[in-house]
């Protein structure tokens, strides 16, 4: 029941800001334990956020509120651009990071609207990806497409949870709770709807996914 599921997701991060806010007001408590508990929060805001965020875009893009600016530009510019901005987190994690990126591959679609895709699928590969572990972006042309392939070593997804991945609200292990909020996937689906695309997931629990895209791409008479 999506329903409750929204519902669940929703008070979650509130009940732990809750939570964590009164026992900031405890006294005598120690600085490391402030510091511990005012992180908490801060944290369970964030994703609180991040969640409203994706709601209002999904609900604008199932409402057709938000209408796709297209135009024809280079996609592996905008992948590595995209990519770039989480630096931080996959150093932070020492993660292994491969890239291979065809030159002049154009698309003609919204690039904000694929830069949500493109965002998303870095931010779980790296998010669920233990340290240590590998994240690839792979870009080639078959054909007339655009395939992106972003592949980790991480915690993978059974098969079971792979048929639900891109319903709204789904999360098959619950122990992701506090990294994921169930929307991430399902407003990737709508995009790439949106753009005329197709997105699938190739994953094993314990052994990494690979989240495809394919995305027809401008080829000029050329092959």
């Amino acid at each position: 029941d999506v329903y409750k599921r929204q519902s669940h997701e929703i008070k979650t991060p509130l009940a732990v800001m809750q939570n964590y806010g009164t026992m900031l007001q405890q006294p005598d408590l120690s600085e490391e334990k402030r510091m511990e508990y005012a992180k908490a929060i801060t944290d369970a805001s964030r994703r609180l956020a991040a969640m409203v965020t994706n709601i209002l875009k999904l609900n604008k893009l199932e409402n057709q509120s938000m209408y796709p600016n297209m135009r024809t530009y280079d996609l592996g510019e905008q992948l590595c651009e995209c990519l770039l901005n989480f630096e931080d987190l996959w150093e932070d994690k020492n993660l292994d990071i491969q890239t291979e990126i065809s030159e002049n591959i154009r698309v003609t679609a919204d690039p904000e609207l694929l830069s949500l895709v493109w965002n998303n699928l870095f931010s779980n590969a790296i998010k669920f990806t233990e340290p240590g572990g590998t994240v690839s972006l792979i870009l080639v042309a078959q054909g007339d497409q655009a395939v992106v392939m972003v592949s980790d070593t991480g915690c993978g997804i059974s098969q079971d949870v792979g048929k639900h991945i891109f319903e709204k609200f789904y999360q098959g292990d619950t122990s992701h709770a506090t990294k994921g909020n169930g929307l991430g996937l399902a407003l990737v689906k709508r995009v790439i709807d949106i753009t005329q695309g197709d997105i699938q997931v190739n994953s094993e629990a314990g052994k990494g996914s690979t989240f495809i895209v394919k995305l027809r791409r401008e080829t000029d008479g050329a092959t």
